[in-house]
């Protein structure tokens, strides 16, 4: 499980399901991964993801080995990642690994003889903090279908924004975004939102999610014109005007607060705090959020007020308890000590993917955080092609963009501006696809001018 599109929507039921009846008869379950030894790999520092994963193994009667500290392994001797995970898989029934890579997991999963599951891969993705996310809204809602949904703060570096994005649009949530400024989503998040989901990014307005703005760090009013929804809808696909969103009277809505990723912003950004939105006792007070419930994936800082801990819709410490039962569910499913449901096998993931390409002669991916790029000689350099919005390759392992600036036809014998690629839909994997006019050049390619020029030369 390297993303949350490695589960179906009946197979991210399943989870949530028995994760309800592990919490409500613990003991039950107790003793039935006697067996079983879990890997647990923490590569990054952790408080509830690592804990949760030792407390949910070790209630099921399994035990624990593994690292809590990237400086205790033989990677500060320059050993790969890819030897330590055929290493450690060697030595359990499952590996749960945490790393500062974008595309690690990953990376691992190709390695691994056992079941990996990510527990967070830089900024990439979080999915297990998306299912215990999704179990407590469950709870709270009684259910996931079209709820209201507001996502506020670091939405560029948050993995655990990315993986519940792409959840809760597959239950028709309505996605409202209170992003921090200059930390939207970033532009793969949003193509792959509006290309693989057919919704659009609308900008509106709403006073009361405005007020989560209204103080910066130095204690000054903020202003902010607009904020970003996903409707539950399809819609022409386009950026509308702004437009008011009325929350109503007595609505029940979730507020996802989450902290700025400083560890993962450059030098340059970190100097440049902008209004980010932050939630105390007077937000709460506003009739706007009298039915709104509050939560955090952890840890905060200064965005989540401690004077709201006591406030009964304050769910973020629920949240973190949640992971227990909800990693016992996912562990017992993956060492198929329970069965998925009959709904589940065969059904789909996520969206259905575009078509492969592998050539890193010609491209490789251009994250210096990414995996493929770190551990190049291990990587497969592979890419997804996406026509819409636009001509995109999508790293495998990070999911980031690289916009290619040429292409060429199959079996063709010159290359041509991307802004010339067929609008209409295509086998995209058959074409060529070029970074620069050395590496079209370089297959034997020419330029449709200097062919055209030398056609003239020949009729002359």
């Amino acid at each position: 499980m390297i993303t949350i599109e490695d589960l179906s929507t009946s197979q991210i039921e399943d989870v949530l399901d028995l994760a309800q009846e592990m919490e409500q008869n613990r003991d039950s379950f107790r003793g039935v991964a006697s067996h079983a030894l879990m890997a647990n790999l923490f590569f990054e520092p952790s408080t509830r993801t690592r804990g949760s994963f030792e407390s949910a193994m070790k209630r099921l009667g399994g035990d624990v080995v593994g690292t809590s500290d990237a400086t205790s392994t033989s990677m500060t001797k320059g050993e790969s990642l890819a030897d330590t995970v055929r290493i450690w898989s060697s030595y359990a029934d499952l590996m749960v690994i945490r790393h500062p890579w974008e595309g690690a997991a990953r990376l691992a999963s190709e390695y691994s003889d056992v079941p990996v599951i990510n527990a967070g891969d830089g900024s990439h993705e979080h999915p297990t903090q998306t299912l215990l996310d999704l179990y407590t809204l469950r709870k709270e809602f009684g259910t996931l279908q079209g709820k209201k949904i507001v996502l506020c703060g670091d939405l560029k570096n948050g993995r655990t924004v990315h993986s519940l994005v792409y959840a809760l649009l597959r239950f028709g949530a309505v996605i409202i975004f209170v992003p921090g400024e200059g930390l939207g989503l970033p532009d793969h998040v949003l193509h792959k939102i509006e290309a693989d989901y057919q919704l659009p990014i609308q900008p509106i307005r709403h006073r009361g999610l405005e007020a989560l703005y209204s103080r910066n760090r130095s204690g000054e009013e903020e202003e902010v014109d607009v904020i970003y929804m996903t409707p539950s809808y399809p819609h022409t696909l386009t950026l509308f005007d702004s437009m008011d969103l009325h929350m109503e009277k007595g609505e029940s809505f979730a507020l996802y607060a989450t902290r700025r990723q400083g560890e993962r912003e450059s030098s340059v950004e970190s100097d440049r705090p902008g209004a980010y939105p932050r939630i105390d006792s007077s937000i709460l007070r506003m009739s706007d959020f009298s039915k709104a419930f509050v939560l955090h994936p952890l840890p905060r800082v200064d965005e989540l007020s401690p004077s709201i801990d006591a406030d009964p819709r304050s769910r973020y410490f629920q949240q973190a308890r949640n992971g227990v039962p909800v990693r016992m569910s996912l562990i017992a499913l993956m060492l198929g000590l329970y069965p998925w449901s009959k709904a589940s096998r065969g059904d789909e993931g996520g969206p259905p993917r575009g078509a492969s390409w592998d050539e890193p002669e010609v491209i490789v991916c251009d994250n210096p955080n990414c995996a493929a790029t770190i551990e190049s000689q291990n990587a497969s350099h592979s890419f997804t092609i996406y026509q819409r919005p636009l001509i995109r390759l999508v790293c495998s392992y990070c999911e980031r963009e690289t916009i290619p600036s040429y292409f060429s036809y199959p079996f063709g014998e010159v290359y041509h501006p991307i802004t010339d690629f067929p609008k209409e839909r295509v086998d995209t994997g058959r074409f060529g696809f070029y970074r620069d006019t050395g590496t079209a050049q370089a297959r034997g390619l020419r330029h449709p001018r200097r062919v055209t020029q030398e056609g003239q030369d020949a009729g002359e």
